[in-house]
């Protein structure tokens, strides 16, 4: 299926899920999962499945006019299915509500003809397509949902507790007016931002007004995710992705920080109140990676003292 010699299998564990957002389908009962290619770049399977998500899913077809229903649908009770081959690069992306489960499967690197068609580059795919929507299927239905502790802290209604505009201006010699909004990060609508909304997850963003789109600060929060937090932070410290930190808030229960290639950010993860509440913000911006390091406790510290008035 996939063209590489090595394939592993694991938890959906990819640079880009060391955030909030990545767990929220695993506290809620769901699934992610990735095989990949250890030897061709750029070569995975990623399956999620995300458990009574029904209502999601409809402003998910609200948002995609290509997705076919009832009897028409290729597979489960509605799906849509994108295959193609660009140069030669197999991609396919399938979405699929089956009862009320939504299926999310993204495949990339395929061991297709370099000449093949895009239909057939989704035959390639059916097999497993099938084989996951039938597992899903005849799965047994879930337990009781996850619930968090009673000690969970509540997170901010408001964005600007966690900085106000003048503290933006001045951590980030911004001036001018400065947006802040809870963002939902662009008129997508996939299975994660399903999984977001149905936590409760909070992303929070702060942008001078001259810039558009750039984003040089971002706060997300997955409510009771300190579990998700502890997994991630093990498995990142294990790849040497971020260290622990020590910060002066006893609201502030651990900490890790780390800088990433891949986005140019770096992020202060910490566990407030049974909360995974991560910090974020551009290096470039800051300078070193000490002063971005300095600059997002001193923010969190600040933020923390504030969530309950």
């Amino acid at each position: 299926m996939l063209n590489t010699t090595t394939v592993t299998t694991d938890l959906m564990i990819r640079p880009q899920s060391a955030a909030p957002l990545a767990y929220a389908v695993s506290q809620l009962g769901g699934v992610s999962c990735l095989a990949s290619g250890e030897v061709v770049a750029d070569t995975y399977v990623s399956v999620e499945v995300l458990p009574d998500a029904s209502a999601q899913w409809t402003d998910y077809i609200a948002k995609n006019p290509d997705v076919v229903s009832g009897l028409d649908a290729v597979y489960g009770d509605a799906s849509n299915v994108a295959c193609f081959n660009i140069g030669g690069s197999f991609s396919c992306s399938v979405n699929i509500l089956v009862g009320q489960n939504w299926i999310d499967v993204y495949a990339q690197g395929l061991n297709v003809e370099p000449s093949a068609s895009n239909e057939a580059v989704v035959e390639r795919v059916d097999p497993l397509i099938l084989d996951i929507v039938n597992t899903v299927k005849n799965t047994p239905a879930p337990g009781p949902a996850w619930v968090a502790p009673t000690s969970t802290g509540m997170l901010p209604a408001d964005c600007s507790v966690y900085a106000s505009a003048d503290e933006f201006r001045a951590a980030f010699g911004s001036t001018g007016e400065i947006l802040i909004s809870g963002d939902s990060d662009g008129d997508g609508w996939g299975i994660d931002n399903a999984g977001w909304a149905m936590t409760g997850g909070d992303r929070c963003v702060w942008a001078p007004e001259s810039t558009g789109q750039t984003w040089p600060f971002v706060v997300t929060a997955l409510p009771g995710g300190e579990w998700a937090f502890d997994t991630s932070a093990r498995l990142m410290a294990a790849g040497g992705g971020v260290s622990a930190v020590a910060q002066g808030s006893t609201d502030i229960d651990r900490a890790t920080f780390g800088c990433h290639v891949y986005s140019e950010f770096c992020t202060l993860d910490t566990v407030i109140a049974g909360n995974w509440v991560q910090f974020s913000a551009e290096k470039e911006i800051l300078g070193t990676e000490h002063d971005v390091q300095t600059l997002l406790i001193s923010i969190a510290e600040r933020a923390v003292g504030r969530f309950s008035s």
